[in-house]
């Protein structure tokens, strides 16, 4: 019986499991294909980490609908391989967190990730909290039962966020989601009233703010953003479906959709009695913070990019939801995936824009 592992980013396909190992390892994660978005960071290690045979994969997505939107494994990812490479290299069929013995290697391998490996860490954090609690003394013994109970309400989110058995679906739902608007095209803006228009042309953040006004409208969700991989998917046409495109070009485009957008309601203020003077500082502002942008400005381009693209990843469910109902209706149309380079630098935090 043939054993291969698929990572379920990428689709990268090996028969060993020290090569799925290493590919997750690297510094440099791999970009991710369409479909993978509608999982969870944890669903994506574990149905990765455990292998097909002969092209069954050995694991259900419903046995993992307690990971539904869960990061708390992939934050551990590099213990979490260790443990299963020992498992592999040693052939060890006991849990070494729990003793429990297996008939079979992929059995404890999906103990471990499903269920054990969670239950270790939510102990270890438990004792934790135990820990400072004695080690304190100037802690009475009203503010240790506070501070106790406060722990075992901590302790229950957190179980209740691993345990949410909600089913994360991306199927046709009763609504169906519009079809999107082409990426390349110009936005729908006619749901944006003519006071929020005057409120965004006098605002410090006019570029962002318009952004977040324009994805209120669901025709308007042309884009799903893989920040860690600096890349996305965007809506193409109706005949190319979704292609791949690099982080920073999707934000350039972005900002010059914007920009016309914010210049042309800017001229139309001309018309409505606005005092000329305030007319014209808005459009100066308008066009200075564009060529601030396009300076190539890195103390600005990139965290610039760190907020168009926060904004857009606000709105990845909703606009995954679309992708899939397009995809469901239309089997026959192939996705197409551009693998494009991306050299973006590290992202930070700017206000003001």
């Amino acid at each position: 019986m043939s054993s291969t592992y698929i990572c379920k980013c990428c689709n990268y396909k090996t028969d060993h499991f020290y090569n799925i190992k290493k590919h997750l390892e690297k510094k440099k994660y791999c970009k991710k294909i369409l479909s993978s978005f509608q999982y969870s960071e944890d669903q994506l290690l574990v149905l990765t980490l455990i292998p097909y045979y002969d092209n069954i994969h050995s694991i259900k997505i419903e046995e993992l609908s307690h990971l539904e939107k869960s990061n708390i494994l992939s934050n551990n990812k590099k213990e979490i391989i260790e443990t299963l490479y020992e498992i592999d290299k040693c052939k060890t069929k006991t849990c070494k967190f729990c003793n429990e013995s297996f008939s079979k290697i992929t059995d404890l391998r999906k103990h471990i990730l499903v269920k054990c490996f969670l239950d270790n860490l939510s102990k270890k954090n438990k004792l934790k909290t135990n820990e400072i609690n004695i080690n304190d003394n100037n802690i009475n013994d009203n503010n240790i039962n506070s501070n106790n109970n406060n722990s075992n309400s901590n302790n229950n989110n957190s179980n209740n966020t691993v345990n949410n058995s909600n089913n994360f679906n991306i199927s046709i739902e009763i609504n169906q989601p519009q079809q999107p608007i082409p990426f390349d095209n110009e936005w729908d803006i006619s749901k944006i009233s003519n006071e929020k228009w005057s409120d965004l042309l006098i605002s410090n953040i006019m570029y962002t703010s318009l952004l977040e006004e324009i994805l209120k409208n669901e025709i308007n969700l042309n884009v799903i953003i893989d920040k860690k991989s600096k890349s996305g998917y965007v809506y193409k046409n109706d005949i190319d479906k979704y292609i791949q495109m690099k982080l920073k070009d999707i934000v350039d485009s972005t900002m010059i959709k914007l920009k016309k957008h914010l210049l042309d309601i800017n001229k139309d203020q001309i018309n409505k009695n606005k005092f000329p003077e305030i007319i014209t500082h808005c459009r100066r502002m308008i066009d200075k913070k564009y060529i601030d942008y396009s300076n190539n400005n890195n103390n600005i381009q990139t965290p610039v990019m760190n907020l168009i693209s926060g904004i857009y990843q606000n709105k990845n469910d909703d606009a995954v939801k679309i992708a899939s109902s397009m995809n469901n209706k239309n089997n026959n149309n192939e996705i197409i995936e551009n693998e494009n380079k991306n050299k973006n630098n590290g992202i930070n935090n700017l206000t003001g824009f």
